[in-house]
């Protein structure tokens, strides 16, 4: 179904997605080429290319928000997997609709918004699992980590405070569900949130020298090996990082691991 992957590039790009498919990163030229090779052309939101990025407002994105917020349910947290994706889309034609509904939607939405965490979590991981279960990939959860230490008295351009140590961090995790009839959104959504929240937590209590000095990427995937296996049950298996990036700025010389 190549005229799905237009769409979850979109909503990779304009969501802060913690989930992702392995090996699952278009071009937009990639993009296009897949849409122009298929009958049924989607468009997808783009970025502005003039001034101030910010994402084209999608004319149909009131209605892809209410499509999305209707599964909001009374109790839908404790639904299964099984049962809450199904609803989600139970065919190739819904998951294209669904998923063109979650680029609407992410290129609008807003942190203050009610139902931002709701986005941002439950439908960004059950839209991924559906796309990477259609496409034969295996469930990745994104896992962007950063710590900063010694604020500078000045801002950025933007008015944000400015550190003289940084430390960013892109990794993946994979994990599999085993059961989906048996784990219920609920425990999904806590366990893939408490994994990158101790990770962070644990990146947050190194110290600068530990950082620099030490093999920061063995600590950060020995960490992340203990947290799966804490976190994995039965019926949900997590995997330790895979760590792809470490970039340390410090004092204005920038170190990547």
């Amino acid at each position: 179904m190549k005229k799905c992957l237009p769409i979850i590039s979109a909503a990779l790009l304009m969501v802060s997605a913690l989930t992702g498919c392995a090996g699952q990163n278009f071009s937009p030229e990639q993009n296009n080429a897949a849409v122009q090779s298929d009958e049924t052309t989607i468009s997808q939101p783009v970025a502005s290319t003039t001034g101030a990025s910010s994402p084209i407002v999608s004319p149909n994105a009131s209605a892809a928000y209410e499509k999305l917020t209707a599964y909001k349910t009374e109790g839908y947290e404790k639904q299964s997997i099984a049962d809450f994706n199904e609803a989600l889309a139970s065919t190739p034609n819904e998951l294209t609709e669904f998923l063109a509904a979650v680029a609407d939607v992410g290129s609008t939405i807003s942190r203050d918004d009610e139902n931002y965490d709701f986005f941002n979590t439950t439908i960004s991981f059950s839209s991924h699992e559906l796309y990477c279960e259609h496409m034969g990939e295996e469930f990745t959860f994104n896992m962007p980590l950063s710590r900063q230490s010694r604020p500078c008295s000045y801002l950025d351009e933007d008015g944000e405070t400015v550190y003289d140590f940084t430390c960013f961090v892109e990794a993946n995790a994979a994990y599999s569900i085993n059961a989906p009839e048996l784990v219920t959104v609920a425990e999904r959504d806590k366990a893939l949130l408490t994994f990158k929240e101790e990770m962070q937590n644990y990146l947050n209590g190194l110290s600068e020298e530990e950082i620099v000095g030490g093999d920061i990427k063995k600590m950060l995937k020995t960490k992340s090996a203990e947290l799966a296996n804490s976190l994995s049950a039965p019926n949900m298996k997590l995997s330790p990082c895979d760590i792809y990036m470490i970039e340390i700025h410090n004092a204005g010389t920038e170190i990547t691991k």
